[in-house]
């Protein structure tokens, strides 16, 4: 994909591939009386480097007319290219908070074109040209020292990690099929659902409250979706409140288990077998589950999310008539366990269905 102009001087970089985790990176350009600054948010691991070249030049000219990065975390698909700019122009400055240049000065970066985002004055930044920059904590979403990035003129707030998502239709706008991906992302990476609580709260008592948040990961959210997955996030059981909720995932691994051992009395042992590979097959994020001798051992998500999941790749397999037979046995082993089936097995129409002689 080309770059996008989301809002007017605000860009969508990188592009669109077949990975699971896409990476986003973003551009602002900030004209004023003597010329522009061109600000650069999270730009990125070293293979995109080239794609960054490419799509930055209609806009701005080069890299080398980048003037300032500014970094969420430090983490490998994140920050590198921080590095390769400041090579480009030795000017540009860096900004992240302290605990994140704690870490990310290991990449080569210069001290002294390094400012910490605890040196702002109330955590705001005037911008050349007179906009404003909102520097919005983060913390344990999922690095310590995570920091958002809100854009006044655009109103878009640039969130980091903070609801990323897996791209399973890699769309560049969210859509409510979206929350699925992004439900799965922060229950493997977000420690727990009480820091979720404090930077929705955070994001919540920005005025005025933004009008798009844009991930490092997934999709963009925008419009009537925004309230809705920031409600959603508010309350996501994630990281070590799934790992406490152990009675709950023993039910589910059992019945998943169940399921897997009566598709194989029915001889789909080879369509298991591509199912479970199909769950992570371009090894882009962490397996949501784990697997010995086609059976799962363990979640690493919700337990409906996870059974969901497996239960889909096992359905693609082996055509209507596998698809129908993983939805019986399914059915029979989720009502037997008293696990609810709306949130895991496709559910017929209502009254749209009925023959007309019920009417």
């Amino acid at each position: 994909m080309k770059p996008v102009e989301l809002k007017k001087n605000v860009w969508w970089l990188a592009n669109r591939s077949d990975s699971l985790l896409e990476v986003n990176i973003y551009l602002l350009c900030y004209p004023h009386p003597k010329g522009q600054a061109n600000i650069i948010i999270d730009p990125g691991p070293v293979e995109l480097l080239t794609v960054l070249q490419k799509a930055v030049r209609p806009i701005i000219g080069g890299l080398e007319e980048v003037h300032g990065v500014l970094i969420n975390h430090q983490d490998p698909d994140v920050a590198p290219n921080a590095a390769f700019l400041q090579k480009l122009n030795p000017k540009c400055l860096v900004v992240a908070s302290e605990d994140t240049w704690r870490l990310i000065h290991f990449l080569g970066l210069k001290a002294s074109r390094f400012k910490a985002v605890e040196t702002y004055k109330n955590n705001r930044a005037m911008m050349p040209g007179g906009n404003r920059l909102i520097f919005v904590p983060s913390p344990f979403c999922h690095f310590r020292g995570a920091m958002m990035y809100y854009d006044l003129a655009s109103r878009i707030l640039f969130s980091g990690d903070l609801f990323g998502g897996l791209s399973y239709t890699h769309d560049l706008y969210a859509d409510e099929k979206s929350w699925e991906g992004i439900k799965t992302f922060h229950q493997l990476y977000m420690p727990s659902r009480d820091a979720l609580k404090l930077a929705v709260s955070r994001i919540r008592n920005l005025d005025p409250p933004p009008e798009m948040i844009a991930p490092q990961h997934g999709s963009l959210i925008k419009g009537d979706l925004i309230r809705d997955f920031t409600d959603r996030m508010y309350n996501l059981d994630v990281g070590l409140d799934l790992l406490m909720a152990g009675e709950k995932k023993e039910n589910y691994l059992g019945a998943i288990n169940e399921i897997l051992s009566e598709l194989e009395e029915e001889d789909s042992s080879a369509s298991i077998a591509r199912g479970i590979a199909a769950l992570n097959k371009d090894q882009s994020f962490t397996n949501i589950l784990t697997v010995e001798k086609n059976r799962v051992t363990s979640f690493k998500v919700d337990p409906p999310v996870a059974v969901k999941t497996l239960l889909a790749h096992l359905r693609e397999d082996g055509g209507a008539e596998l698809e129908s037979l993983v939805n019986l046995i399914a059915l029979k082993t989720l009502i037997g366990r008293n696990i609810p089936i709306g949130d895991i097995l496709p559910q017929a129409g209502g009254d749209q269905d009925l023959p007309d002689y019920f009417e």
